[in-house]
Order: structure tokens, then C-alpha cells, then sequence
């Protein structure tokens, strides 16, 4: 296939993702009034599951609930921005729309790239789609259900200067898209290094070698996807820091597969 060939097929992918992200969007849409209350501000108010949890461990242990007082964020939100709210919405209804919609996105995606490799590297790749949507929607409740509510809660009760925290609508749903979409990126790391050692770019050797620089890329990154603060950097390295290190052991796993691929085909010869 030319050049412009390719252009064409790719523009046909896309397209259909597109339509199917407007698709999963409309869905959002159609039950906005539940998906707000149950969904995007839950995380926002004490008896959402994570506070829930919190409290029920700390009382087994002996500590007391951690979340004592009810609250309830989501009513102390404030829009000063004439078109906040409906860019807010629009913003929400999209990413939720793509939540919604990425097995198919990954699949057209996938649909465009598989037939350029080989019969061999088809075989090898046939869990790919399924791979990429375990380890974003992984990504994305890990961030729903621990950093995202931690997080906010802590920002809005801490109050060293006694003055009382009052959030902007486009602040909290900035925070929402932003925790979301970079956490289920993130966690797309496993994915990246076996196709990059398949394709002989990553080794367990490198991964090993650069583990203490790994990890300042792991806080840069964790700080550039969280609030601004310590906690939310460190809830959100963890889990990238043991992606990391089962980075390492997926790498070790394409290369000693492929060094007994080698020697079966040095017998054969």
C-alpha cells in the first residue's frame, strides 16, 4: 500500500473511533444526572467507598475512624466562569465517553498496525488489545478509588492559615480528567516494554542498570499527573515503581524466550 494509502486506512480508524467515543460520550449523556451524583463528585463526599474502607481498617487496628466528620465537598465548589460549567460538562462527558469506548479505539488502533508484522509477531501480539485495556482501565480505578479521593480530601481540609478552601467547578474537574487519563497512561508501561524488547530497544539489563534513575522519572512523572502535594506523589509513584519492576520481569521473559527461539533454530540448522 502507498504512502497516501496508508493515510487513507489510518484516516478510516480513526474516524471510527471518534464516532465511537461521540457514541460512548452520548451514552454519559444520557444518564449525566446519576454518572454526576454516583460517579464524578462521589469521590467528593465521606461515605464514598474508599472513606468507607479507610475508616472500617483504622477501627480494626485500633485507630479510630481516619474520616470521623461527614462531609460533603461537592457542595462547596463554586463556578466563576461564565461558560465553566459547560465546558466542565463537555470535558467530563468526553473522557468518560473515551472510558467508555477504549476497548473499540484500542481494536481499530490495533486493526490499522497488525497488518504490517509478520505471521510470527501477530502470534506474539495476539493479546495486545486486551493487554492495553486491562492496564488503562487499571490505571483508571486505581486513580477513582485512591489517589483522586485521598488526594482531594486532604487538599481541601488542610488548613494551616485558617482560611477556609473554596474550589473552583473547572479546578476539581481538571483534577478529575488529569488523575484519570495520566494514571491510565502510566500504567500502560508494562505494555511499552514488551513491545520495546520484542523489538530488541529495552533490556532487562538497561531496565536494571537505571533503576535509581527510573525512579526520579517515576516521582517527576507522579508529580506532573497528581495535585501538588507530597502525598499524592508518593500514592501515585507506588504503584509505577512495581510496574517498573514488573517491567523488568516481562523484559526477562521476551529474552529468554527469544535465546531459546535461537538455539532450537541453531539445532535446526
Amino acid at each position: 500500500m502507498s504512502f497516501l494509502g496508508h493515510i487513507v486506512e489510518l484516516r478510516g480508524h480513526l474516524v471510527r473511533s471518534i464516532i465511537a467515543i461521540i457514541a460512548g460520550a452520548a451514552i454519559v449523556g444520557i444518564f449525566w444526572d446519576y454518572i454526576l451524583e454516583q460517579i464524578i463528585m462521589a469521590p467528593l463526599k465521606s461515605d464514598f467507598y474508599t472513606f468507607r474502607i479507610f475508616n472500617a481498617l483504622a477501627e480494626w487496628i485500633g485507630l479510630g475512624q481516619l474520616y470521623p466528620k461527614e462531609f460533603d465537598m461537592s457542595k462547596e465548589l463554586i463556578n466563576l466562569d461564565p461558560s465553566g460549567q459547560i465546558t466542565s460538562q463537555i470535558s467530563v462527558v468526553l473522557v468518560c465517553g473515551l472510558i467508555v469506548a477504549i476497548p473499540y479505539v484500542v481494536w481499530e488502533i490495533w486493526r490499522f498496525i497488525k497488518p504490517g508484522l509478520s505471521e510470527n509477531e501477530q502470534k506474539y501480539t495476539n493479546g495486545t488489545v486486551l493487554a492495553i485495556t486491562f492496564f488503562f482501565l487499571a490505571g483508571i480505578i486505581f486513580s477513582y478509588y485512591l489517589l483522586l479521593p485521598l488526594s482531594t480530601q486532604f487538599l481541601f481540609t488542610y488548613n494551616p492559615f485558617g482560611v477556609q478552601n473554596e474550589w473552583k467547578l473547572m479546578s476539581y474537574i481538571t483534577l478529575f480528567v488529569q488523575t484519570l487519563l495520566g494514571m491510565g497512561i502510566v500504567f500502560l508501561l508494562p505494555v511499552f516494554a514488551y513491545f520495546l524488547a520484542k523489538a530488541g530497544i529495552l533490556t532487562p539489563k538497561f531496565l536494571k542498570k537505571y533503576r535509581k534513575h527510573a525512579f526520579v522519572v517515576i516521582l517527576t512523572i507522579a508529580a506532573i499527573i497528581t495535585p501538588n502535594d507530597f502525598m499524592s506523589m508518593i500514592i501515585a509513584a507506588l504503584p509505577l515503581w512495581v510496574l517498573y519492576e514488573f517491567s523488568i520481569l516481562i523484559t526477562q521473559y521476551v529474552y529468554k524466550k527469544e535465546e531459546l527461539k535461537n538455539q532450537v533454530d541453531k539445532i535446526g540448522d
